[in-house]
């Protein structure tokens, strides 16, 4: 498995990959470009044989890493996708003197929460109505 920075020609897989993530929030390939414009946005991608397997999008406003969106190719998920691309954000964070890695994820994905409980993030808040003014997103925190 590679994780390469983006390209702009990766953005139109990644669309399609959030497409595949039934209540994902999707930013689609104008979203992913715009990141462009962000002078701390770093996104990232999974690639295997040759083909895009997975993204991940994250900030880095020291002293924190705001992970943003993390998605996997269905036929690519439980096979290390996510936690090699999630791996690749902690590198980012510790080299760029980053104490913590702080995301939201809906509380309703509960395979999304089982991975980055593993992964050694903990619960720290909710924002009610986050998602879609309807879902409350679980604030999660990873200290360095």
């Amino acid at each position: 498995m590679l994780i390469r920075r983006a390209k702009q020609e990766d953005y139109c897989v990644f669309a399609a990959i959030e497409a595949d993530c039934p209540g994902y929030p999707s930013w689609g390939a104008n979203g992913f470009a715009a990141e462009e414009t962000n002078r701390n946005s770093v996104t990232l991608a999974a690639e295997f044989e040759g083909a895009v397997a997975g993204f991940v999008n994250f900030w880095i406003l020291r002293p924190q890493v705001q992970l943003n969106s993390l998605a996997v190719r269905g036929d690519m998920r439980r096979r290390g996708t996510a936690a090699a691309l999630l791996g690749k954000t902690l590198e980012y964070a510790r080299k760029n003197a980053c104490t913590a890695v702080d995301l939201e994820v809906s509380e309703l994905n509960s395979p999304a929460i089982a991975f980055y409980l593993k992964q050694g993030f903990e619960v720290v808040g909710k924002r009610p109505k986050f998602y879609n003014n309807t879902e409350t997103a679980l604030l999660m925190r990873k200290t360095l």
